[in-house]
């Protein structure tokens, strides 16, 4: 079963393999295409299941991890770089990654799984959001964050819902620091599917309502919880 799960997530990390389904999947009328998702979601669920994923506990070898970027790997150039922190806050931040490590920093063992069916279960290195948000001064109205990414992606999440998981933005993955992982910062979301869990961060915008994502306006689950089909 091991050796399955290992191809399985060099397969997911195609990125030949994820354009061709991403195509057909695209090419379905979005009426079609929520229900159809929905359907393809439960069956990796039974997936995971049958094949003893999601019983899976054990620290993932760093050469064992699975990784999934639609786009590929960006270019950071670390001395130009800096996370933004804007929208509905008192004090706007924008800070390098020297000055990031330079904060208290908070290391976990956390699981994410894949929307497409496979689990890494890691430990990671970073900055408590609520710690940056602190330091922000969030506005009354401020209901959704915004995480824009260096490759063009975005993803939402409900800040309530980022506090009351302990979401952070990490800068090391099993204590290394892995372009192809989301360095220089990435942000761990525990509970939400993988795509929720932002890669490259530049900048986190605070705004009112609910606004969704990327993927989530195209069909996939809009909070991303783990579980979640719609």
């Amino acid at each position: 079963m091991g050796n399955f799960q290992a191809r399985y997530k060099r397969l997911l990390s195609s990125r030949g393999f994820v354009h061709g389904t991403y195509r057909v999947w695209i090419a379905l009328p979005y009426p079609l295409r929520k229900p159809a998702t929905a359907m393809a979601i439960l069956g990796l669920l039974l997936m995971k299941r049958l094949s003893g994923v999601d019983r899976q506990d054990a620290p993932t070898p760093t050469l064992g991890l699975g990784n999934l970027s639609y786009w590929g790997v960006p270019e950071v150039r670390l001395e130009e770089y800096t996370l933004r922190v804007t929208g509905l806050v008192d004090t706007p931040l924008e800070m390098t990654l020297d000055e990031l490590e330079q904060m208290t920093a908070t290391t976990r063992s956390v699981r994410m799984d894949c929307v497409g069916g496979f689990r890494n279960n890691t430990t990671m290195r970073g900055i408590d959001l609520a710690t940056m948000l602190e330091a922000a001064g969030v506005r009354p109205e401020a209901e959704t964050a915004i995480f824009r990414c260096a490759d063009g992606y975005y993803t939402t999440h409900r800040i309530q819902d980022l506090l009351e998981t302990g979401a952070f933005l990490a800068y090391e993955v099993n204590g290394e620091r892995i372009d192809r992982f989301g360095f220089p910062l990435r942000l761990a979301a525990p509970g939400t599917y993988g795509y929720k869990w932002a890669k490259w961060v530049v900048e986190m915008e605070l705004v009112g309502g609910t606004p969704k994502g990327y993927w989530e306006r195209l069909g996939l689950p809009t909070r991303g919880r783990v579980g979640d089909i719609w």
